[in-house]
């Protein structure tokens, strides 16, 4: 049978409103073999978690609806969301914002500017690859 020879892609959930930004990550995440879906907004990336089931978010704290703090609140609080790793990626870097992001239960925290090659550490990291 084929298909055990095909791998299927891992889903990456990107929500980000700086379309910039969403661009850079979903072309550098497409040319790693991860399947991405976008999004800027909060309530539809909560949405899209639970849709999706991807196997890692990537979520903005500043965000135009609801703030990634919330977004993050609420994965954590449904069932078919909590245990996805979140993976955390502001431009807010004091300890303090580092801080409320473990605590809320994100996996990982990175600041802006975004660093590719941070960026895919963290990813392997996270997933096992």
């Amino acid at each position: 049978m084929l298909s055990k020879f095909f791998k299927k892609p891992r889903i990456i959930l990107v929500i980000e409103d700086e379309e910039a930004v969403a661009s850079t990550l979903e072309i550098a995440l497409n040319a790693k073999g991860y399947k991405t879906i976008k999004t800027a907004s909060g309530h539809e990336g909560t949405n899209l978690a639970m849709k999706n089931s991807p196997a890692l978010v990537i979520l903005d704290i500043r965000l135009p609806d609801i703030d990634g703090w919330q977004v993050l609140n609420n994965l954590r609080a449904t069932e078919s969301t909590k245990n996805i790793p979140v993976l955390i990626l502001t431009q807010l870097n004091q300890m303090g914002d580092i801080n409320m992001g473990f605590n809320l239960g994100a996996t990982a925290y990175l600041a802006k500017p975004l660093d590719l090659s941070k960026l895919y550490k963290k990813v392997s990291e996270i997933l096992g690859d």
